[in-house]
């Protein structure tokens, strides 16, 4: 058998299928390529029973393998759909509840001030706080002693170094907290009524005392009532 004329007979069976349908390889197809082989054995040598069922056995598993992998490609789509649904009613279901969520940022209300809420997974001697414009420079730092490790919050009075009233808006938060001269990890979270919702392509978007954050960095949620 001339094995250049079935590659040529297989090749072009996929391609006119190609051309007609995205769909996985049928009966048609697959019978199509079964009589071009024997149209291409040598007629003085024919292709052994045993080779030609081994070669049978083979386009099967081909057929097979694409309808699995049609399967499963149609299986992934349905799960990412659910999920996205899933997600999706999750936040919404959100809205107007107390919700502590990890986030960098923090919302500065015209003449208010702003609660810095940061939890440190060790006790520590020194505790800086470093609070940056939108720009990344910074505008205030301050030095808390002796924290115990876990919760902890610090009230921003929305001022500078130089005790200048900043303008209201989103600032980002840095904490450097050490323990006698050894670094000691810390997280910086807000904590407040859920607001509106944001469908993006990037994901969603819970608001909490104005600052965006992803639903996938929410730890916590309660009733409004539950502040705990």
């Amino acid at each position: 058998m001339e094995i250049n004329n079935i590659l040529s007979q297989t090749s072009q069976a996929f391609n006119e299928k190609d051309k007609t349908s995205n769909s996985e390889m049928g009966q048609q197809e697959f019978l199509q390529l079964l009589v071009a082989q024997m149209r291409n054995q040598d007629p003085i040598n024919p292709l052994d029973s045993k080779e030609f069922a081994a070669q049978l056995a083979q386009f099967n598993s081909v057929e097979q393998l694409i309808s699995v992998n049609s399967g499963l490609s149609t299986l992934q789509e349905s799960q990412e759909l659910m999920s996205s649904s899933l997600t999706n009613s999750m936040a919404a279901s959100m809205t107007g509840k107390r919700v502590k969520a990890l986030s960098s940022e923090v919302y500065l209300a015209p003449g208010g001030q702003s609660d810095i809420q940061f939890k440190l997974n060790n006790s520590a001697s020194e505790v800086e706080i470093i609070i940056r414009s939108e720009n990344g420079s910074e505008i205030r730092r301050e030095t808390l002693p002796g924290l115990p490790g876990g919760e902890n919050q610090w009230t921003w009075d929305g001022k500078n170094s130089a005790g200048d009233r900043m303008a209201d808006g989103n600032y980002s938060v840095e904490i450097k907290a050490s323990n006698e001269g050894s670094r000691v990890e810390a997280l910086t979270y807000v904590e407040g009524e859920a607001g509106k919702v944001r469908y993006t392509g990037n994901g969603v978007f819970l608001n909490i005392n104005g600052v965006d954050v992803s639903i996938g960095n929410v730890e916590e949620v309660s009733n409004k009532s539950n502040k705990s």
